[in-house]
């Protein structure tokens, strides 16, 4: 049955040759550290010929394993391709619109505290919880397995345990680092956003580069002293790097196969700020003998890396370096605590690397440097190996052994999943002594997990870090997506809310500005009307009766021009008492205008009307009437005597009248006509006309004496007709009104350009609130269509690269 079995599964691997051979274009990373000459690993034979179908079987199995590591490979650098221009789109639209990032609402634990939480369950067993970091970090499994009930989406401890890649961390004083995030301004935040965009950009490349490139690059750290030195050199199975109790590695030392530099050993020492290294390019670098190695790594100043060429001659089956596979690179770090500057270039350095064999003193266990170096690797590598050295110095091995267990559970949940293949407690110094078989042996097995896990299991090695890191990064992509999403919907909401109500008060408010300016140039416009009529009226009124009742006495005709000149100036300011009159009622209705016109003003436009201090006793101070300065009249003879031809007529009957009264009283006749018909008989003719003379003498001395007795009433008479006459020549009625109604309507119009103003300027602060509200609605609507894009996108590409099994094709399957 075993033969049948075996034979089926031979002619079905048989068939399958040609279509897998044909797919095999490129060993596209397996045999690139094959020489000419050599015999590749990998023999395409005949897989029934006897003793060697079951090696053929595991070859072609082996190549298979190859097809989906391609195929995965394929698949991931599309999805980084995607990615980038997924976070190149979002880049662009942050500089738009600043991203929100969720605030904190309750101090979050740092993740070197969450590595310190218990993460066993009520058996006491490790408690896996759903894959979030793609089981990264200790953070996703420390939480204890009970319910929870589940906090708002916008509650940050919630959302800042999701973020991974794109988390904003600041250190300064007493707050911590997601507080001070969230007390900067959100520009502040879009530009730190930003910032780790780039960032994230950057090490997709890179991450693309890496794992198109064929060669794999294994950085060994740890903590200082930890004997990362002497574990490489038993990598080697020779002393190559300074092994001492003193820190050694001060720079980088990275260890490749001398066959890459022509067979020749030696090790090139690459200047600070010097040109990029290249090989073929001796002025790029210094090159030293081995023997130099030392004097150069353990006290530098002038270099920055070496590149150390060594060959290991053991077979490909045993050696690293030399394995006729891929080329390998064995790269040895400073320690991390050596000091803040090489610590963080051990950071950094291991973003550009595919494997992480993390150095472990035995006696020491994990550091918080330590701690912090594997949390922040696990942002895109699930699987780290951990070698613990110097193991043989331990008394209590089972106890030492579960306390870095129970770390490594803390701190990555993946790797002490599979802690059988990638932790591994031995004593590198036996090796190289060559002293101690079992100790050889568990080092033996040691090297054979991290060949495996290098070169078999390549997937875990090479293309998992960019998974995880993908995963973690559109993870990231997908909360803020969604946070933003959540949050622009309920910023639409306000805003709508706000439009809702702005809008008709603008409306509003723009036509109280048309109806409010009718109703100001109406109180104007009556205000002017109604001084200038009360002016007109009064000054008339005046001008009119100016002559009616004189208020100077008159003491005789001595005294008669002293009267006339006091009598004209008495109708002057009379005239001008009118004006002023008219000035004072003027000064009382502007006022009145200018309380209405600020009633208005307080009344539509509340606290932004500034009202001003009116003064009605500054008007009509620059401009006063000067009547004796316009008006010139000069007194003549004539001033006295009114000869005006209804005048006279009245003057020569009083006279005539006093004739015939004072006559016949003495002669005792009743009439001029009778007197005379009787004095003539009684006389006679000749004596009547001896009588005529003195009559006539009589008569003019009586019109004489009325007219020096009219003198009192002639000169307001004639005085008034001359300053009428003047008056009307000057137009002074029309002209006095106008000025006064034209400072009125100067003065109203103060207050009225103040009222167009406030409404101007608040008509237009509502009208930029509604515009910049339409605008931000606009720009909202766009931007949750945006997000609402971005969160689809995110999940449709996180679940592609999330079916991507990087697992199902080991070699070892």
């Amino acid at each position: 049955m075993a033969s049948q079995h075996a034979h089926r599964v031979a002619t079905t691997v048989d068939a399958a040759a040609t279509r897998i051979a044909s797919d095999l274009h490129s060993d596209s990373g397996y045999g690139g550290s094959i020489i000419d000459g050599e015999q590749p690993a990998v023999i395409l034979g005949n897989v029934n010929n006897g003793p060697q179908s079951e090696e053929s079987r595991r070859q072609w199995a082996s190549h298979v394993h190859q097809m989906a590591y391609n195929q995965n490979r394929v698949a991931l650098g599309r999805s980084i391709n995607r990615t980038v221009e997924t976070l190149k789109g979002f880049q662009k639209m942050n500089s738009k619109w600043p991203a929100h990032y969720p605030a904190v609402q309750r101090p979050e634990s740092t993740p070197l505290q969450r590595t310190q939480s218990t993460v066993q369950d009520s058996q006491g067993d490790f408690n896996p919880q759903p894959l979030r970091r793609a089981a990264t970090t200790a953070e996703d499994h420390t939480k204890p397995a009970v319910s929870q009930p589940e906090e708002p989406r916008l509650v940050t401890p919630k959302i800042a345990e999701d973020f991974n890649v794109l988390k904003l961390d600041l250190k300064l004083g007493s707050l911590s680092p997601s507080e001070l995030v969230h007390s900067l301004e959100k520009s502040s935040v879009a530009s730190l956003l930003d910032g780790k965009i780039s960032q994230s950009i950057k090490h997709l490349l890179s991450l693309r580069d890496r794992i198109e490139d064929t060669s794999s690059k294994v950085l060994i750290t740890g903590d200082l002293n930890a004997g990362k030195s002497t574990f490489c050199n038993a990598l080697l199975r020779k002393k190559v790097l300074p092994e001492d109790q003193q820190p050694c590695t001060s720079i980088f030392c990275e260890v490749l196969d001398a066959r890459e530099n022509s067979n020749i050993e030696e090790f090139h020492a690459i200047p600070l700020d010097g040109p990029a290294y290249n090989r073929n390019d001796e002025t790029t670098y210094d090159a030293y003998p081995l023997e130099k190695l030392e004097e150069i790594v353990v006290e530098n100043d002038r270099y920055h890396q070496v590149k150390v060429y060594v060959e290991d001659v053991r077979s490909i089956d045993q050696s690293l370096l030399r394995n006729g596979v891929v080329d390998i690179a064995l790269i040895d770090a400073p320690g991390l605590n050596m000091d803040s500057i090489k610590t963080t270039a051990v950071f950094a350095r291991q973003e550009e690397i595919d494997v992480v064999v993390f150095v472990v003193s035995a006696e020491n266990h994990f550091t918080l440097s330590a701690k912090e170096f594997i949390w922040n690797a696990a942002n895109e590598k699930a699987y780290i190996f951990i070698v613990v050295n110097r193991f043989d110095n331990i008394r209590d091995k089972a106890r030492c052994r579960r306390m870095i267990m129970e770390q490594v559970a803390h701190l990555s949940p993946q790797t002490h999943a599979d802690a059988h293949e990638l932790v591994h407690f031995v004593s590198s110094n036996a090796v190289i002594e060559g002293t101690d078989a079992v100790k050889i042996k568990e080092f033996e097995e040691l090297e054979q997990s991290l060949r495996s896990f290098v070169l078999d299991k390549r997937a875990r090695s090479k293309l998992a870090p960019a998974k995880t890191y993908l995963m973690n990064l559109l993870g990231d992509l997908e909360t803020l997506a969604d946070v933003n999403k959540n949050t622009i919907s309920a910023e639409i909401d306000r805003l709508k809310e706000a439009y809702n109500k702005i809008a008709p008060a603008f409306e509003k408010a723009v036509k109280a500005r048309t109806q409010v300016s009718d109703e100001v140039e109406r109180t104007i416009e009556e205000t002017v009307n109604n001084v200038c009529k009360f002016t007109r009226r009064t000054v008339s009124e005046v001008i009119s009766r100016i002559d009616e009742s004189p208020s100077v006495a008159y003491e005789g005709i001595l005294s008669a021009f002293a009267y006339a000149e006091a009598t004209k100036n008495a109708m002057l300011s009379t005239i001008q008492n009118s004006v002023t009159k008219s000035e004072e009622h003027a000064r009382k209705k502007t006022t009145q205008g200018v309380s209405s016109i600020s009633a208005l003003g307080l009344m539509h436009l509340g606290d932004e009307y500034v009202e001003k201090t009116f003064r009605a006793d500054f008007m009509f101070s620059r401009k006063r009437h000067q009547l004796n300065r316009d008006i010139q009249i000069n007194i003549d003879a004539f001033d006295f005597f009114d000869f005006d031809r209804q005048e006279k007529i009245a003057g020569a009957g009083t006279a005539l009248t006093v004739a015939s009264v004072a006559v016949p009283q003495i002669v005792g006749i009743q009439s001029w006509f009778d007197g005379v018909w009787k004095a003539t008989n009684l006389i006679g003719v000749r004596n009547t006309r001896k009588l005529i003379i003195p009559a006539i003498a009589l008569a003019a001395a009586a019109g004489a004496y009325f007219v020096i007795s009219d003198i009192p009433n002639a000169v307001p008479r004639k005085l008034a007709k001359k300053i009428r006459q003047q008056l009307a020549e000057i137009d002074y009625v029309h002209v006095n009104a106008d000025r006064i109604g034209k400072e009125t309507r100067k003065v109203l119009k103060f207050p009225a350009e103040d009222l167009r103003s406030g409404f101007q300027r608040s008509i237009e602060k509502q009208g930029q609130t509604v515009e910049e509200t339409k605008k931000t609605m606009k720009e909202s609507e766009v931007a949750i269509k945006y997000f609402g894009n971005l969160l689809r996108e995110a999940k449709a590409q996180r679940g592609a690269v999330g079916t991507l099994d990087l697992e199902g094709h080991s070699c070892s399957e």
